[in-house]
């Protein structure tokens, strides 16, 4: 008797066993990945509630525990929702702001020599100024309210905006224009077809920087003086030496840049998944 031979695995099975295969050691390795994070983050947590207060003076530093309690207070007290709001609102306010005149300066100076290389040396020397030393003059000029801390965070995110873009622009080959014109391409053509595609990797690897850059702005302004806003919930809270509240209101700003860099994760991932690019900041 005899026994048949089995048939051979096509070509599509094969295929899709190594997909298979594939899929199930990357979720291996986010496991282990995900595992040591966890492990490393609980190592540090144990260290700092029972073992930091051995090294360093518990009245200089606070526990997680009474940190995680005092979250609780604020989010109960309806503290949380209103700093967060107001701190958002600037920092986004500031970054559509900062955004737009720095898109639209990039893209009327840096196709042009002469123009950039007037305008650089203004715009190196005035990047170089510390931004906490402007914004008392903001503050100053503009009083207490929004108007400064919106300002602080556009200019935060004008320069990164402006130079990322700027070198994106001029990185386009000059022989890939000039054969564009000799075909006939416009201004028009030369900018939306060659120009924006070629600047395209470099303004959205600089969004996610900038959304960190506008909230930052909108601390530092808030440090300096303000009556509302996260910034000013920690600077209240140092004046006072509630040490608890201090390091409450660090927990939920890294919460609130961590969040905003994760969304932007997601989108770029959805609207630019080819990109992988670096950004000068």
């Amino acid at each position: 008797m005899t026994i048949a031979a089995a048939p051979p695995a096509t070509g599509q099975a094969v295929l899709a066993r190594a997909a298979a295969a594939d899929r199930r050691r990357r979720q291996s390795e986010r496991a282990v990945l995900w595992a040591g994070t966890a492990a490393f983050g609980a190592a540090i947590l144990l260290f700092w509630q029972f073992g930091l207060g051995h090294i360093v003076n518990p009245r200089y530093v606070s526990d997680p525990a009474t940190i995680a309690g005092r979250i609780v207070e604020l989010a109960a007290e309806g503290e949380i929702l209103r700093h967060v709001g107001v701190t958002i609102g600037e920092a986004a306010t500031g970054f559509v702001i900062g955004s737009v005149l720095g898109l639209a300066s990039a893209f009327g100076l840096a196709q042009t020599r002469r123009g950039y290389a007037v305008f650089e040396p203004f715009l190196v020397g005035f990047y170089s100024i510390p931004k906490i030393a402007l914004a008392p003059l903001f503050i100053l000029w503009f009083g207490l309210g929004t108007a400064p801390k919106i300002i602080m965070a556009a200019l935060l995110v004008y320069f990164v905006v402006f130079v990322n873009t700027a070198t994106g622009i001029r990185e386009v080959r000059p022989g890939l224009l000039q054969v564009c014109r000799v075909l006939g391409a416009s201004r028009r053509d030369l900018l939306l077809k060659v120009t924006l595609p070629s600047a395209a990797p470099a303004i959205v690897a600089s969004v996610r920087i900038t959304v960190t850059r506008a909230i930052e702005g909108a601390l530092l302004s808030e440090f300096v003086a303000s009556t509302q806003g996260l910034g000013y919930l920690v600077a209240r809270a140092s004046r006072e030496f509630d040490i608890a509240t201090v390091f409450a209101g660090i927990v939920i700003i890294a919460a609130v840049v961590m969040a905003a860099n994760g969304l932007l994760r997601v989108l770029q991932a959805r609207l630019a998944p080819w990109h992988n690019g670096q950004v000068h900041g």
